[in-house]
């Protein structure tokens, strides 16, 4: 009687040092990088001085407050890059 276990395989994987993603091809992550919402280089709205988080609402039956600009930019269709009014954050 034979028993069958399993081989080790060894998997190359590309991450980004901002937000720790992964992806199995470089360019992919390369892409990834230049519009990385957390590369200051990326001028995205979570690097910004503007941006405000979410936050919870008070109690529980509160839906929060959902993440904003002091610039009044528009991010309910989701954040932005390359943003004209990016400052940096402190």
């Amino acid at each position: 009687m034979t028993v069958d276990l399993p081989i080790p395989v060894v998997v190359t994987r590309h991450q980004c040092p901002f937000c720790r993603i992964t992806r199995a091809k470089r360019p992919a992550m390369v892409a990834h990088i230049g519009r990385c919402w957390r590369n200051p280089a990326a001028r995205s709205c979570k690097t910004c001085r503007h941006f405000e988080p979410p936050e919870d609402g008070p109690y529980p039956e509160h839906p929060g407050w959902p993440e904003s600009c002091t610039q009044e930019r528009d991010l309910a269709a989701g954040l932005h890059t390359n943003c004209p009014s990016w400052q940096p954050a402190a």
